[in-house]
């Protein structure tokens, strides 16, 4: 697994524990020689992650909508950008270049990049493995509602099936095959 897709916030000013879990994760991709592929914003923790990846000699790419674009949002830091029309295209784009999909903490957009993926995943059209960064519990809830969700027999299967959840970085990287 080269390529970590991570959805994650772009909000600052959040818990040290959030930021923290994205430096953990970007000096993990940076000095195990894999590529970051997300969001491409300079702002939040997108961007303590994308740094953390380049300080750790890692490469990183943005998938970056036309929104940011027109924000001027984008950032400096991203080897590689893939420019796309929309939230939509993004996520298209972020499950093709990925070879794991890694949430950490986010919002609705991280959510909605969760469910699309998991979606994706339940149908079969994803084949590749769907990770919670569980930082400071901050998927507790989620967690909690899928495993509700699937004992109520509305999603197949466990909630394993489909959903990884990791506590720190080394479960991420014993998962990714690092011993």
């Amino acid at each position: 697994m080269k390529r970590i897709g991570v959805f994650l916030s772009s909000k600052a000013d959040l818990p040290e524990v959030y930021r923290a879990a994205a430096r953990d994760v970007g000096s993990w991709i940076g000095r195990t020689g894999r590529t970051l592929v997300y969001g491409g914003s300079r702002l939040g923790l997108m961007e303590e992650l994308a740094s953390a990846v380049k300080q750790s000699g890692g490469r990183v790419i943005g998938v970056v909508p036309q929104a940011i674009i027109d924000r001027n949002l984008v950032s400096d830091l991203c080897d590689t950008t893939f420019y796309t029309a929309d939230l939509h295209d993004r996520k298209a784009t972020l499950m093709r270049e990925s070879d794991i999909l890694v949430a950490l903490p986010g919002g609705v957009g991280t959510l909605d990049e969760i469910f699309a993926t998991l979606a994706a995943r339940t149908l079969e059209h994803l084949p590749k493995r769907v990770v919670l960064y569980n930082a400071g519990g901050f998927w507790n809830g989620l967690i909690a509602l899928l495993d509700d969700l699937c004992r109520q027999g509305l999603v197949s299967g466990s909630r394993e099936s489909v959903l990884t959840v990791v506590e720190n970085v080394d479960e991420l990287a014993r998962l990714c095959g690092d011993e």
